[in-house]
């Protein structure tokens, strides 16, 4: 008998489709393309008026690897209903997926093979994510890498300021979901996520395109965050003020966790760059700990409201 550490685990792909009719073949296609076949799909529809649930209910009469699941709960919207599900699942390993992305072959298999290495035996809170390409309705690259170098910054500091942890790319564990149901919901799931990962446990980081990113006029995701990193030459921002706005999240919804020592020193440096009033301190600060920004003349921003105001606080959105 096959002893149980060499069953292949089972990857929970998780998607919430609303009005994906025009894209959610390709999709589906790409997961059924998978080299690694352990995985079963959940499927939740959020209240689609278009041809979606048929689509889904026809990949589920031919492959036992997805599952429906329907419900009486409504449209919850693209956060509340990407939460809904990883509490749905009962797998070890969970993979949110978008209707309208195309992922390549070996995603799954890389990423897990990944994420079981730096989990460590102890099975920590652990996650992986990748880059992609971000592209048009038609699959035509319109940036080649969508999160770029800022995706190689390790550790607390290389998403703190900028995220650039894209959920339709992420695999993590269940360590890290069931630390993700200790706090309330309130952000993106992409950043809860990758927050929680580096404050309690580890995130690793795949800088080979495993996903094409479509972007299209109905995709509010996509199209928000290309105007995030291309909008606006006034002093704070669209980008920025994200960025910003990032400091009463990281203040008040982690508090919770059990952090690491090294997180702790870390977040430390960061609320004292909002709070503090030793100008040269903040800039030290900023320099040392070499956060990520989505655009450099963020970082050249925030270097100037520092000198400007005696903390960012009245900078932050409430």
């Amino acid at each position: 008998m096959q002893s149980a550490q060499h069953i292949p685990p089972i990857v929970a792909i998780v998607l919430s489709t609303y009005n994906g009719e025009a894209y959610i073949v390709q999709q589906l296609d790409s997961l059924i393309a998978q080299t690694y076949p352990h995985w079963h799909c959940y499927i939740r529809d959020d209240g689609s008026k278009d041809s979606s649930i048929a689509i889904i209910k026809s990949y589920v009469a031919k492959d036992a690897r997805f599952t429906y699941l329907e419900d009486q709960l409504g449209n919850l919207g693209v956060v509340q209903a990407y939460f809904h599900l990883f509490n749905k699942v009962d797998e070890d390993y969970i993979a949110p997926c978008d209707q309208d992305d195309v992922w390549r072959a070996d995603k799954l298999e890389r990423s897990l093979n990944l994420l079981t290495t730096i989990e460590t035996e102890k099975k920590i809170p652990a996650l992986v994510h990748t880059d992609s390409d971000f592209v048009d309705s038609q699959l035509n690259s319109i940036r080649e890498k969508f999160i770029g170098k800022r995706g190689l910054k390790k550790g607390l500091n290389g998403i703190i300021i900028a995220n650039s942890v894209q959920g339709g790319s992420i695999l993590f564990n269940r360590a890290l979901n069931n630390e993700s149901k200790k706090i309330s919901a309130q952000l993106p799931y992409d950043y809860h996520l990758g927050m929680i990962a580096e404050l309690t446990g580890a995130r690793g980081f795949i800088s080979d395109n495993m996903l094409k990113y479509r972007q299209h006029n109905t995709s509010s995701i996509a199209r928000s965050d290309s105007e995030i990193l291309t909008k606006s030459d006034q002093t704070i921002s669209p980008s920025l003020q994200l960025s910003l706005n990032h400091y009463r999240h990281v203040k008040h919804d982690f508090n919770q966790l059990d952090w690491t020592k090294a997180a702790k020193a870390q977040v430390a440096d960061y609320l004292y760059l909002f709070e503090g009033s030793n100008k040269l301190k903040k800039l030290f600060i900023l320099f040392k700990n070499q956060y990520a920004f989505y655009r450099r003349k963020d970082l050249l921003s925030l270097i100037g409201l520092i000198l400007k105001h005696d903390n960012l606080l009245s900078l932050v959105e409430q």
